[in-house]
């Protein structure tokens, strides 16, 4: 499902020019990117071992699993700190993108994917290491060893893959928040300014949407993220392996959230998707 709905969105980014030449839609598209990549390469592992119960791949699947489901983690929380970053822009300039931002943003999404690639390539190479994890059922990055390999890299990775784009999407998204209200309350008073008040409207659905997506995300990855904390830092012993494994396995549930909110909330989007504008236009024609 997830590769489906995915790769449709993809899709019908990249057949239509008009949605190309707003950046938020080049960002959503390089978020998109990775779930499909989640959902397509990633999740048969899990699937498959959670049937027979036990991992059914070599040690080199378990890698390649974890690689593909940390690059994703990675790269789609940097992208949502650049969607928030570019909407917080956008409104600070009135609604106006500034000329050559679409390049800029194209060098964005692959500095993203540079770091993420960094931070995922880094236990290949000595700092950390790749295991299995629960039930053994999926694999990431070895967070319980008490070494000084392993905890400088959970520590490094905690502060710059988690919690300081978690802290920059909370700020953009408040100051955005202000900006808009700030604004309706001006707008109130110009009678004459109805095209920038719709404008506002379309922002704040905008907005909406990004907090949708970005809530989706945080959800689906924060008790994972507070599993790790507890594994790494503190003693995991009454945990159990069923416990352990369970927010693993929902935070792979992002690779669905995003697609299924763009089509629900984003018309610019859901106009142009070749399954639904077929339905449509089939209903229309009866």
């Amino acid at each position: 499902m997830g590769t489906i709905l995915n790769g449709s969105l993809l899709y019908t980014l990249i057949r239509n020019n008009i949605l190309r030449q707003l950046s938020t839609n080049i960002l959503i598209g390089g978020l998109l990117l990775g779930d499909f990549i989640g959902a397509f390469f990633e999740i048969p592992f899990p699937a498959l071992s959670l049937i027979y119960c036990r991992w059914i791949f070599t040690y080199i699947g378990c890698v390649f699993e974890a690689i593909i489901t940390y690059f994703v983690g990675c790269s789609n929380m940097y992208m949502l700190c650049l969607i928030s970053i570019d909407r917080y822009s956008i409104m600070t300039r009135s609604f106006q993108e500034p000329s050559g931002i679409i390049q800029r943003t194209y060098t964005s999404i692959g500095c993203v994917y540079i770091l993420s690639l960094f931070w995922t390539i880094m236990p290949l190479l000595g700092w950390s290491s790749y295991d299995y994890e629960g039930v053994g059922v999926s694999c990431s990055i070895k967070w319980t060893e008490r070494t000084f390999n392993v905890i400088s890299y959970n520590i490094t990775v905690l502060i710059f893959v988690y919690f300081i784009p978690v802290m920059i999407i909370l700020i953009t998204n408040i100051k955005i928040y202000l900006l808009i209200r700030n604004r309706r309350r001006w707008f109130t008073t110009k009678l004459n300014q109805s095209s920038v008040r719709r404008r506002l409207l379309i922002e704040r659905r905008v907005l909406h949407t990004i907090s949708l997506v970005i809530g989706g995300f945080l959800i689906a990855w924060t008790p994972y993220a507070i599993l790790v904390v507890i594994r790494a830092f503190f003693d995991a012993n009454h945990i159990s392996p069923i416990m352990d494994t369970i927010p693993a396995l929902f935070a792979k549930t992002s690779f669905i959230w995003n697609p299924l909110i763009l089509i629900v909330r984003n018309g610019n989007f859901r106009q142009y998707i070749p399954f639904i504008t077929s339905k449509h236009r089939s209903q229309s024609s009866k």
